[in-house]
């Protein structure tokens, strides 16, 4: 008897104070709780409607993610996380990851965190540089992640941290610098993000985007040798790790596996057939109101 295919879940949280400008993700006012608590039912209340049709295939990793997840609504988000396994088979292993900012983890956060089984803090942390944190227009400061490391103390979270690469006058030398700054403060995972941006922006030429394509790439490459040397292996495109803490979500999605995605935009992957949640937040309130109201559609994987 074949055994079923490994699912992995994503959980979109979209909430932030206040989005990066290189962020091309949909995401929601941080600002009032009423809302904050309205999104969290409405995503249990998906979960439950599709849970039954997933009973059969083993939950190996789930992902919290989208935006800043912890600290938006720590209570109502470890209550749906404690519940997650009466409503689906979630191996006693899972593997369960939320992300944070540096600086809005709360010892509440923590709380959340143990009654819903986390086992792993993804910190989007970006840069150490003050500088280009400033360009990417981060709304703290890097030294918000100290904050964070008091509150953590002890913890036995597994820490992951995302770095962005390609900002505008980065080097070497300050990534670097910021690669070292995040492992000594306890850093197993690492992602690299190479930023984005249009074919052309204001005034670029294609010679200057060009330039820029190159020195991204080059500090992509120097990234990965510093991590290499570090002791880290590259799993997956952009996806370093120690040995023994690689994401079991990053490296399932990856290779392929089924994505179950639950709600704001979130993404669904089965059977290499994909489709797309509403990033219509009144449309998805609406739906699980009414969850015979479809509110996805499919697109190339």
């Amino acid at each position: 008897m074949t055994s079923p295919a490994p699912l992995i879940l994503y959980l979109s949280v979209p909430f932030c104070p206040k989005p990066c400008a290189y962020c091309t993700r949909r995401t929601l006012d941080a600002g009032g709780s009423q809302l904050r608590y309205a999104y969290a039912d409405a995503l249990q209340r998906e979960l439950e409607a599709s849970a039954p049709d997933f009973q059969d295939a083993p939950v190996e990793a789930v992902w919290v993610g989208g935006g800043i997840a912890a600290h938006m609504f720590d209570d109502a988000l470890g209550a749906l996380l404690k519940r997650l396994p009466r409503l689906m088979p979630v191996a006693p292993d899972a593997e369960i990851t939320i992300t944070a900012h540096p600086g809005m983890v709360s010892v509440e956060t923590l709380n959340a965190c143990r009654r819903g089984g986390v086992s792993r803090l993804n910190l989007d942390f970006a840069t150490a540089n003050p500088a280009e944190y400033r360009r990417l227009g981060r709304f703290l400061d890097p030294s918000a992640l100290d904050v964070t490391m008091t509150v953590l103390g002890s913890s036995a979270l597994s820490l992951g941290f995302d770095l962005v690469v390609g900002i505008e006058g980065q080097t070497g030398e300050s990534l670097r610098r910021s690669i070292d700054h995040v492992l000594k403060r306890g850093a197993r995972h690492l992602s690299l993000f190479p930023l984005e941006r249009g074919d052309r922006r204001d005034g670029d030429s294609d010679a200057a985007r060009a330039a820029w394509l190159e020195m991204r790439a080059e500090l992509l490459g120097f990234a990965t040798a510093l991590l290499t040397a570090r002791g880290f292996t590259q799993y997956a495109p952009h996806r370093f790790a120690v040995a023994g803490e690689a994401s079991r979500y990053l490296a399932l999605e990856h290779a392929g596996a089924n994505v179950l995605g639950l709600g704001l935009g979130a993404r669904t992957r089965l059977d290499g057939v994909c489709s797309v949640n509403t990033d219509d937040l009144g449309r998805y309130l609406a739906h699980t109101d009414d969850p015979s109201t479809y509110i996805a559609r499919v697109e190339a994987c």
